[in-house]
C-alpha cells in the first residue's frame, strides 16, 4: 500500500510542478511553445539567438522575452517566428542571407524584430535559410535565400532582405517547406503546388529539373487539405483521412517501389490524425492513437529501438494514446499523447529534451518522456491550433473561408453574434476541407466562432465583420 501511494505521491507532484503549455512547436534543434498567458518558452539549441537567449544551450524551459501577447509560434532550424494577437510578425536567431525578413545583413537576432508593419499574416514556414508565410488576405510572401527559386521568383538571388509576393495568386490556405530549399501550398480548390529545388523529382518529373522557379501543380486532385516537407520527399493528407507520399527514397513507406516519383503514392488507407516528414524518415499517428515510423533508420533515429531501416510503417510499441508526433532533420524527434506528456526521441546534445540535461552524448532509441514539460490536454490536438481551424479573410465582408483538419467528422461551426445569438449552424461532412460563408448580409461586428463536437468545444475564435 506504501509503494502505491508513494507512486501516486511522485505523479501528483510531476504533474502539479510540470510546465504546462498552451501549444508547443518543434524545430528539430529547439522546441518553443506558448502559455495560456500569451508569453512564449523555449529549450534546446539556441546559439543564434533562436531562444532569444545569448546561450549555446538551453536544457530548460526559459521565457523568450517579457512579451504576452503572443499567438502563434513557428521554429525554423536555428530561428524562431512568432506572431502576436494584432496580426504582426517578428522574428530572432538566425538572418544569414535575410532568413529572419527584417531588411538587415545582420547575421542573428537575439531579441524579437518585427518583419514588416503588416497586422494580417496568418502562418509562417520557415526553413533553414529562407521562409514563406501566409497572409489573411490568401497571399504568399518570402524572404531570405534565393540560389534554387525557393522564393518563388525570378531572377535566382543570393538573398532577398525583405518578404516580397510569391505570384499574384490569392487564393493559397496552407503553406510548408523542409529544411532543404523547397516550398509547397495549398489553394482553396484543393489543389497542391510546389516550388524550388526538385530534388528527387518532388515537384516535376526530370532529374534534369534541378530547380522550378514559380509555384507549379503537383498532379490533378483537388483534395488536399494538409503536409509536411521533408528532404527530398513530402508526405500530404486527402479530405478523407489519408496519407501520401511522393519523392524519393525510404521514407515514401510504400515499400521500396517506386524509388522516385512526383506521382503522389497512397501510404494506407488508414485515416492519420498527425504526421511529419524528416529527412530521409517519416512518423504519423493514426486515428486510432498509435505511433508509426518509416524511412532510413541506420543510427536508430526512427526510435523503434532497432537499427533496421524501414519501408513501410512500422508501429512503435502498443500505446494507443498518442496524440501528435514531429520529425525533423536534426537526429531528434518529437511526439505528445492525449494526456499531455511530451516524449523525445535521438539526440540530446543540446538540450532539446527540456529534461535539464544538455552535451548528452547517448542516443535515445526510443522515446522517453520528459516529466517536467506538458501540453494542455485540450490543444494537444495538433501542434499549433490553426492547423485544426482556419478562417480568412479576418476581417470579413464579403465570402469567409473555413480551412479544418479535424480527428472526426461532423463537426459543427457555429457564429453567435456579440449578444451571444447563434447566428449560423453548419455541418462539416468530412475528415478535413473547407467550407465558405457569405457574410455580406451580417452587420458588422465582432461575431465568436466555435467549432464542437459531441466531446466538446475543440477551437474558438473572433470573426471580425466589416
Amino acid at each position: 500500500m506504501k509503494k502505491i501511494l508513494s507512486i501516486f505521491l511522485l505523479t501528483f507532484s510531476i504533474a502539479v510542478t510540470a510546465q504546462c503549455y498552451e501549444s508547443v512547436t518543434f524545430g528539430g534543434a529547439h522546441t518553443t511553445a506558448k502559455k495560456a498567458d500569451g508569453t512564449l518558452w523555449g529549450w534546446g539549441f539556441g546559439s543564434y539567438g533562436e531562444l532569444s537567449s545569448p546561450n549555446e544551450t538551453e536544457p530548460n524551459p526559459i521565457q523568450l522575452g517579457m512579451a504576452n501577447d503572443w499567438n502563434k509560434v513557428y521554429n525554423g532550424a536555428i530561428n524562431t517566428f512568432a506572431i502576436k494577437n494584432n496580426g504582426t510578425l517578428w522574428g530572432c536567431g538566425n538572418n544569414t542571407h535575410g532568413a529572419l525578413g527584417v531588411n538587415s545583413t545582420t547575421q542573428y537576432f537575439t531579441s524579437f524584430q518585427q518583419i514588416t508593419t503588416a497586422t494580417n499574416w496568418v502562418k509562417v514556414a520557415p526553413s533553414y535559410h529562407f521562409a514563406i508565410a501566409l497572409k489573411a488576405d490568401g497571399t504568399i510572401w518570402a524572404w531570405g535565400q534565393n540560389d534554387y527559386y525557393q522564393l518563388g521568383n525570378t531572377p535566382a538571388t543570393a538573398q532577398q532582405l525583405s518578404p516580397i509576393q510569391v505570384g499574384t495568386a490569392t487564393d493559397w490556405v496552407d503553406i510548408a517547406t523542409g529544411t532543404d530549399r523547397t516550398a509547397f501550398a495549398i489553394k482553396t480548390n484543393g489543389t497542391i503546388w510546389g516550388w524550388g529545388i526538385n530534388d528527387s523529382s518532388i515537384i516535376v518529373s526530370g532529374s534534369s529539373t534541378v530547380s522550378v522557379s514559380t509555384p507549379t501543380q503537383v498532379g490533378t486532385a483537388t483534395d488536399w487539405v494538409k503536409m509536411s516537407v521533408g528532404v527530398g520527399h513530402i508526405l500530404a493528407q486527402k479530405q478523407d483521412g489519408t496519407l501520401w507520399s511522393w519523392g524519393g527514397g525510404d521514407a515514401l513507406g510504400v515499400g521500396g517501389s517506386p524509388s522516385v516519383t512526383n506521382i503522389p503514392q497512397q501510404i494506407s488507407t488508414d485515416v492519420w490524425k498527425s504526421f511529419s516528414a524528416g529527412s530521409g524518415t517519416s512518423a504519423g499517428v493514426k486515428a486510432d492513437g498509435t505511433l508509426w515510423v518509416w524511412g532510413v533508420n541506420t543510427n536508430g533515429q526512427l526510435g523503434d529501438g532497432t537499427s533496421t531501416n524501414r519501408l513501410i510503417p512500422t508501429q512503435i510499441g502498443t500505446d494507443t494514446n498518442w496524440a501528435t508526433v514531429h520529425d525533423r532533420d536534426f537526429g531528434t524527434n518529437m511526439a505528445t499523447k492525449t494526456d499531455g506528456s511530451i516524449w523525445y526521441w535521438g539526440l540530446n546534445y543540446y538540450g532539446e529534451f527540456g529534461n535539464g540535461i544538455s552535451y548528452d552524448m547517448n542516443v535515445y532509441m526510443t522515446p522517453t518522456q520528459t516529466l517536467g514539460i506538458c501540453v494542455t490536454p485540450l490543444s494537444n490536438s495538433d501542434f499549433n491550433k490553426e492547423k485544426l481551424f482556419t478562417m480568412y479573410p479576418n476581417p470579413a465582408n464579403d465570402v469567409v473561408t473555413f480551412q479544418y483538419t479535424s480527428e472526426a467528422a461532423s463537426a459543427a461551426v457555429e457564429l453567435y453574434d456579440v449578444t451571444g445569438r447563434l447566428v449560423h449552424s453548419s455541418v462539416l461532412d468530412a475528415f478535413s476541407g473547407s467550407s465558405s460563408l457569405s457574410v455580406k448580409e451580417y452587420p458588422s461586428g465582432i461575431y465568436m466562432v466555435l467549432v464542437k463536437q459531441q466531446t466538446g468545444t475543440l477551437w474558438s475564435g473572433k470573426l471580425i465583420v466589416d
